[in-house]
């Protein structure tokens, strides 16, 4: 497998809840995946959420945390384990 990184982080939901989330174009659209990670994530993305390698079990190990993303609430998990609805996106993006 090729090595994929992915922008997230813990947001709260329309009901205050918090939640793990990819970050992607709009909410109902698959996240970004990309495969130059770094240098992606740091020129378009790196305000808005955090930087994960996914592994080869899917679940994301966090890469570089966005100082811009921490100021304004997002938390970064230093693992995530992708619930299942998260984790069907991700793997029809990656195929």
């Amino acid at each position: 497998m090729s090595e994929y990184f992915v922008a997230g982080g813990v947001y709260q939901d329309s009901q205050g809840n918090e939640r793990f989330a990819l970050l992607g174009p709009n909410l109902e659209e698959p996240p970004y995946l990309m495969i130059d990670g770094v240098r992606r994530y740091f020129n378009r993305l790196s305000q808005h959420a955090h930087l994960y390698r996914v592994e080869q079990d899917y679940s994301l190990s966090l890469v570089a945390p966005s100082a811009q993303a921490l100021q304004w609430g997002i938390k970064a998990p230093e693992k995530v384990t992708l619930d299942q609805q998260v984790l069907a996106q991700l793997q029809a993006v990656m195929n």
